[in-house]
């Protein structure tokens, strides 16, 4: 019995050392601050602002005379990140992980906060990113944003698919024209010009004018590529439409 009332205590006195810590009322008043408007409108002035000094600090007049200013302002803005992902943090706890937008924005000040990001402008540039938060404010930019996320996996396809097409005609080409134009010598330099005639009008490019005057019947090599590349690239749009119009029918219902 004493030993399960001194755990009861134990259990109180930690509740109301939190409570002493964590005031509910202050949790409330902070997540309300971090999630109205004025408090993004704030944020989104200084990413403005950060953005600015960034370009500046990009230019060749910023290499000639360096403005010790603008590495404070730099140092300011991101402190202010900084604060802002551990206000949201406290008053948001783990809710504030169910957002994918939180998580991004924790990801670009985090990788943009590192030591290394002082001396490699490219990570202090991935902050600017974070405006793609802040877009879907007005919904005609969401809905670009939104149709922009949606064609990933349509783009990341007909890359794995265009890599298989051009692989094939380079092995196809090393056959046919190796042994008589350096081009087509190797694998590697085959996939090169490969990059160059799979297009719409790849059977005019220059290699396959050179290759079709030696070889009068590789304009059907190189017909069947420009064929191939245009029924790729219908069929690319086909499907990228249909999944815009799908997302932003799914975000109108």
């Amino acid at each position: 019995m004493k030993k399960s009332a001194t755990k009861k205590d134990d259990f109180t006195l930690t509740q109301k050392l939190f409570k002493i810590i964590l005031p509910s009322e202050d949790k409330r008043k902070l997540k309300k601050l971090v999630s109205s408007n004025g408090f993004d409108a704030f944020i989104m002035s200084v990413i403005l602002a950060d953005a600015t000094v960034l370009g500046i600090m990009s230019t060749k007049l910023f290499a000639i005379h360096p403005d010790q200013w603008l590495f404070v302002l730099d140092r300011l803005f991101m402190s202010i990140f900084i604060v802002e992902m551990f206000l949201k943090i406290y008053a948001m706890g783990f809710k504030f992980f169910r957002s994918g937008w939180n998580i991004f924005d924790l990801f670009i000040v985090a990788i943009s906060s590192v030591p290394l990001a002082s001396a490699f402008i490219v990570l202090r540039t991935f902050r600017i990113f974070r405006m793609f938060k802040f877009v879907h404010r007005w919904p005609l930019l969401g809905d670009i944003i939104d149709a922009f996320i949606a064609l990933v996996p349509a783009v990341l396809g007909l890359s794995i698919i265009a890599g298989i097409f051009f692989y094939a005609f380079a092995i196809i080409a090393v056959s046919l024209y190796g042994n008589v134009f350096a081009e087509y010598s190797s694998l590697s330099t085959a996939m090169i010009m490969t990059l160059e005639t799979f297009s719409i009008d790849g059977w005019m490019s220059l290699i396959a004018t050179k290759v079709i005057t030696v070889f009068p019947h590789a304009w059907m090599f190189f017909g069947v590529q420009s064929l191939s590349a245009f029924l790729l690239l219908i069929s690319f749009f086909a499907t990228a439409i249909a999944e815009v119009v799908n997302v932003i029918h799914k975000k109108r219902i």
